[in-house]
């Protein structure tokens, strides 16, 4: 990008002025980028760490599921399921991070034993349910987490593209323009003084 200005003094100091918000605007940003660095890596630890820990829960619901399954037989455990189901409420609410709006999950089951009661259902089938009930609030923190973790790296890649404009483009740029004009000023302002040089020898001589 090239900036095309007319070199005189005022537009010097408008350029100077410019380039210092330019200036802040970049340590600003890169603040905001080295801290969004920081929260957005320990979010990959946390949710790396948590999402291991549900993937071993609903490994083992996975099991004890089998174990019922092979223990009833499809059409009992397709009524188990049907009437064992349970509706809850998720709930979004916001918080605001370094100017980022991010969503905070939560999630609401009702109260309430299994409505099922069937003799020939295993004791493998309670377990399976009451275990993936109590693993569910945890499957939505994961969520919750890995949507915080595509907000953030969105506002990092916004910001970083941002930095670099500053860094890479308009701070030279303007610092370029504005040693230009310097040169502009400077050259105009010897030929100046070249020219009154000149014309004082004139006066001196016709004085003579």
């Amino acid at each position: 990008m090239k900036i095309k200005v007319n070199p005189n003094r005022m537009m010097l100091l408008r350029l100077r002025r410019r380039l210092e918000l330019a200036e802040r605007g970049h340590k600003l940003l890169k603040n905001k980028q080295e801290k969004l660095m920081q929260n957005f890596f320990a979010l990959v630890k946390e949710t790396v760490e948590l999402r291991k820990e549900v993937e071993k829960r609903f490994i083992e619901i996975g099991f004890h599921y089998l174990e019922a399954r092979g223990l009833m037989d499809r059409q009992a455990l397709d009524d188990v399921l049907r009437v064992s189901a349970k509706k809850g409420k998720l709930n979004v609410d916001f918080r605001h991070e370094m100017n980022v709006k991010l969503p905070v999950f939560s999630f609401e089951i009702p109260e309430g034993d299994l409505s099922y009661s069937l003799p020939s259902s295993p004791v493998q089938i309670d377990s399976t349910l009451a275990k993936l009930y109590e693993a569910f609030p945890d499957l939505v923190r994961l969520a919750e987490k890995e949507n915080l973790l595509f907000h953030l790296s969105e506002e990092l890649e916004k910001t970083r593209r941002r930095v670099n404009a500053l860094e890479y483009v308009l701070i030279p740029d303007l610092g370029e323009v504005i040693r230009s004009i310097e040169n502009k000023l400077s050259e105009n302002e010897r030929s100046n003084q070249t020219r009154l040089m000149k014309i004082k020898d004139m006066v001196k001589e016709r004085a003579v």
